[in-house]
């Protein structure tokens, strides 16, 4: 029986494996990947993929799951199901952070048809319609929230440039937003290619022939564009991009950690805020 460490393909299904093993079962750390039929000539990933504790063959304990549609749920799980406390990220970077119970957001339990129905892409629970459930996204983050995005860039890749923003004076900060969006927008294709090229570095083929980044695959980036030499290393910069958030420390510096396109433009941003904000300071003082 498979036991100890291996990686397991089941080519018929198009999943993967790899990880720990106990009596033939996945049993302790690992990765376990579905990839989705992808759309023609799209680059969007459509796999989901679920980083972390297995208990005889389930997803049960602490564990990252990477929705296909770009959602993100980090929390607790028994038997394969969401179910203690934990943080959901919809794919437009809106948050939901509290109890999870059987599968299901606790506090909301009106949602759960629509939202479900929305995320769980899971092979439990077929992919349908993926791309056709951006305006029911929307109406479940304004039930959550009590807000809507503005974002010029769309709801898929919104910008968290709340605690960037909160350095600006408050008069200045609503057209620092726009400004700031302005010049994503002008680069998004190039931005989206650079992703791409760095993203595939040192990989396998992939069944849906998109990859994601990881934090490996950034450092290289920024050496290349040599980030390093503005008198901050690599390590610094990693310490920046975790600052304010709940971010074990063995993660922080962790290479193996995935970086959506989303995440790869907020981490530019704060990295060319904390390079650049002192010229912007000088410049008001002038």
């Amino acid at each position: 029986v498979r036991h100890g460490e291996g990686r397991m393909r089941w080519l018929t299904t198009n999943e993967e494996y790899t990880g720990q093993w106990e009596q033939g079962a996945q049993n302790g750390f690992g990765t376990h990947t579905w990839f989705l039929k992808r759309i023609p000539y799209s680059q969007y990933p459509l796999r989901n993929e679920y980083v972390g504790e297995f208990v005889n063959g389930y997803r049960h304990g602490h564990g990252k799951f990477y929705y296909a549609s770009g959602a993100m749920y980090e929390g607790e799980w028994v038997a394969n199901k969401k179910h203690g406390m934990g943080r959901l990220t919809f794919k437009n970077g809106r948050v939901y952070d509290g109890p999870f119970s059987n599968d299901h957001i606790a506090e909301f339990p009106n949602l759960e048809g629509e939202l479900i129905s929305y995320l769980d892409t899971t092979p439990e629970s077929a992919l349908r319609n993926q791309y056709c459930r951006s305006s029911i996204s929307a109406e479940i983050i304004r039930k959550l929230d009590g807000s809507e995005s503005n974002s010029m860039l769309g709801s898929s890749i919104e910008l968290d440039l709340s605690l960037l923003l909160k350095m600006y004076p408050e008069r200045d900060q609503s057209e620092e937003k726009k400004q700031v969006e302005y010049a994503v927008l002008r680069n998004i294709t190039e931005l989206r290619r650079i992703y791409s090229f760095y993203s595939s570095l040192g990989c396998d083929h992939f069944l849906d022939n998109t990859f994601l980044m990881t934090k490996l695959h950034f450092w290289r980036f920024l050496k290349d564009c040599k980030f390093h030499h503005h008198k901050i290393t690599l390590a610094d910069m990693d310490r920046v991009l975790s600052a304010n958030k709940d971010i074990p420390v063995e993660e922080i510096h962790s290479p193996f950690t995935t970086i959506l396109l989303r995440t790869f433009l907020n981490y530019l941003l704060q990295l060319a805020y904390h390079i650049h904000h002192k010229e912007y300071q000088q410049f008001i003082l002038r």
